[in-house]
């Protein structure tokens, strides 16, 4: 951006070009976020838009730049690792601030969905979100890294995989948090960190005792998963609700246009309209009906089962599974469920529905499944809360190219889990 152009332009009518190209991104995307489009909604001429910028991606830049700068947090989170003080009380504290739905993961939100958008991949417009992304990945890891470096004084313990596990799942619950929690009471922010303190304080204690089979499933996880914006294996002949689903991947629902999908699916508009009503229709079949399909795993546990924990991490292997071997399916999805449209389109709106109907089940089958004593406070529904959001968050990294072996996700489910029925009720 040339700052010399800048002020003799003057700051309102920058301001209002970097806040309209912010909104803009939020609706169509990266792919359908045009320099008319930004002209249209700021009533201003191109020529003023190129006098501070020299094309699209410097100016989207600059206005995710100028969004984050708007919403500083007070506080440095993840900042140190006190050995002093209870992982617990430390971790609580750390996770409640973060717990709470505000206008500051408006920002994050939108950059969630321009690392999910195929066509944004190798933009610039990725730095500043990325950056952040990588500086808040490093101080979790360098706190859970002080936090190992704390129990295990074995100068022989390999701490690499424990911080590098205990780094991701921290992160899968943020992420699945930015993805879905638009509003949160206070109340529920504030036993939503207890609950998620106590689970991650039962993963850390089960990694801080070596467990080599979680380790060596983390390791090679990615040797046989999905790498970052790979499409899913394509038919051989050109399938409409395959092509429709990837294009969402690649474009956006708004970049997904009928010219697009008509000329990659080789189908005349008009046999198109005839099986579906409109493309919002078309989209719903294509992306949202297959990414609530990859969650039924969830909607089919057995409701009588003395083992409850290996049936739920059984449920979340086969969602992770599919998860890997979808990527389109889970890259779609979550752009339909990041893009909150007014009205909703039928296929976001499904996706919104489904989802929220998948963690309602939940809270019914552990109302089930849970002895009466660890039943109340509750429990149940923060308990498919957290499921619901580390299955999100796991489901993201897969699809931007982290992901980990859903065996080893299973496996360490037990003891999360485990150890936070057993401290809730003396901790609420």
């Amino acid at each position: 951006m040339n700052t010399s152009r800048r002020n003799a332009r003057g700051e309102a009518s920058l301001q209002r070009i970097l806040e309209s190209t912010v909104q803009l991104v939020s609706r169509y995307g990266y792919d359908n976020t045009t320099i008319a489009r930004i002209v249209r909604a700021t009533e201003r001429p191109a020529s003023s838009i190129y006098w501070f910028f020299e094309n699209k991606d410097e100016l989207i830049t600059a206005a995710l730049e100028n969004s984050y700068s708007h919403v500083a947090p007070a506080r440095r989170p993840w900042d140190k690792f006190d050995p002093e003080r209870p992982l617990l009380d430390q971790l609580r504290e750390e996770l409640e601030p973060e717990l709470r739905a505000s206008e500051s993961e408006d920002p994050l939100r939108l950059g969630i969905m321009l690392a999910l958008e195929g066509s944004a991949a190798n933009s610039k417009i990725q730095e500043p979100f990325q950056r952040r992304r990588t500086g808040a990945q490093r101080r979790i890891e360098a706190w859970w890294e002080d936090a190992f470096a704390a129990q295990c004084a074995d100068e022989g313990f390999d701490r690499t995989a424990g911080v590098g596990w205990m780094g991701r799942l921290t992160m899968a619950f943020l992420d699945g948090h930015y993805i879905s929690d638009v509003a949160v009471e206070d109340r529920d922010a504030a036993q939503r960190s207890t609950i998620v303190a106590h689970a991650l304080a039962g993963a850390y204690e089960v990694l801080t005792r070596r467990p080599e089979h979680l380790v060596h499933e983390r390791d090679t996880a990615t040797a046989s998963s999905v790498q970052p914006h790979t499409a899913e294996t394509a038919p051989k002949a050109p399938n409409l609700l395959h092509v429709t689903r990837a294009l969402v991947a690649e474009h956006g629902y708004e970049g997904a246009t009928m010219s697009r999908i008509c000329e990659a699916s080789g189908m005349k508009r008009s046999s198109i309209y005839w099986r579906y009503k409109d493309k919002d229709a078309l989209i719903k079949a294509a992306v949202a009906e297959p990414f609530l399909e990859l969650l039924a795993p969830l909607r089919e546990l057995p409701s009588t089962s003395k083992h409850w924990l290996e049936e739920l991490s059984s449920a979340l292997t086969k969602v992770m599974s599919g998860a890997q071997e979808h990527p389109d399916t889970v890259k779609s999805g979550l752009l339909l469920k990041l893009q909150r449209w007014d009205p909703p389109t039928s296929g976001g709106s499904a996706v919104l529905a489904g989802t929220a109907s998948v963690e309602n089940q939940l809270a019914v089958w552990f109302e089930e499944v849970l002895p009466a004593a660890e039943a109340k406070d509750a429990i149940s529904v923060h308990l498919a809360w957290i499921v619901a959001r580390l299955c999100e968050g796991l489901m993201l990294g897969s699809a931007l190219g982290h992901p980990v072996a859903s065996n080893a996700v299973a496996g360490i489910l037990v003891p999360m889990l485990s150890k936070a029925l057993e401290r809730w009720q003396s901790k609420v």
